[in-house]
């Protein structure tokens, strides 16, 4: 963990830089950011990197960092328009010279990554911005579930869920995540984000009401320390962990600090470095 931590945050630092750079508003959110206000770095038990930016910067992001690869030459920019293959909504930019060896997705050329959550606007009704991301949830689950190599027994406590939770894995696996992506990606930048009072994301959202944020959270930056590095967080970083999860200065029961990966890593063996 300690190995995936380091390349993480190289990864983290190299793009914070470009950001800077090239204009780009970034944010660290969900648990990175979690770390950076309780720890100053990593959460002990986690090696995740999680940054958001809004939509028209993600885009732009993506925009810039592809005409500039030739200067990253280890790091690869995934989302669904640049690789047919990976599966989720979000992007992720990855350290090519290792792989993940995930226990039930097919190998998609990942390696070391940090996440990148675009988010967009939601409007300015609440109860219609809650729309949306239950919306997206839906679809984000059955995207999910399209594809899985196998089904998983997951958290279900709900008889009649766990009664249909196999017929609709075999459905989705039927019709397929490009489906469920297409549905998606039509949500994608739909509603102005820099003119919306309710933001979030849109095309790989969860958890329901606490996922709608008030955008002035976002409105301007503060630096913190990582790892003994600075990075962006939220100004209103404060409103938006407690939104998600409550008391986020209180160290969950020693039981719950543990990694919840899904894979492992291994040095990329295409690569002789």
């Amino acid at each position: 963990m300690a190995d995936t931590k380091q390349v993480a945050l190289e990864i983290l630092k190299t793009l914070s830089l470009f950001c800077e750079e090239e204009g780009i508003r970034y944010f660290l959110v969900f648990g990175t950011l979690i770390g950076a206000i309780r720890h100053k770095g990593f959460i002990p038990w986690d090696d995740d990197v999680d940054i958001m930016m809004p939509r028209p910067d993600h885009d732009r992001f993506v925009q810039r960092f592809l005409a500039r690869q030739n200067e990253f030459p280890f790091l690869k920019l995934f989302t669904p328009n640049t690789n047919p293959d990976y599966p989720y909504m979000i992007t992720r930019v990855s350290d090519d010279r290792y792989r993940i060896v995930m226990d039930n997705e097919k190998p998609y050329g990942m390696g070391i990554f940090i996440d990148i959550y675009p988010y967009d606007g939601l409007g300015d009704c609440r109860k219609e911005a809650l729309k949306l991301v239950k919306k997206s949830d839906r679809l984000s689950s059955l995207c999910f579930q399209a594809s899985r190599l196998h089904l998983e027994k997951g958290i279900t406590k709900s008889l009649w869920k766990k009664l249909i939770k196999f017929p609709v894995f075999v459905l989705c696996k039927l019709i397929g995540k490009d489906f469920f992506m297409d549905k998606l990606r039509r949500m994608e930048g739909a509603i102005s984000y820099d003119s919306s009072k309710y933001v979030g994301n849109v095309v790989w959202a969860s958890e329901g009401d606490v996922s709608v944020y008030d955008r002035q959270l976002f409105e301007d930056s503060v630096m913190v320390e990582f790892e003994g590095e600075l990075f962006r967080a939220p100004v209103g970083y404060d409103h938006y962990l407690r939104q998600i999860y409550g008391n986020y200065m209180e160290l969950p029961p020693e039981k719950e600090r543990e990694p919840r990966h899904n894979y492992y890593v291994i040095k990329n063996p295409t690569l002789n470095v």
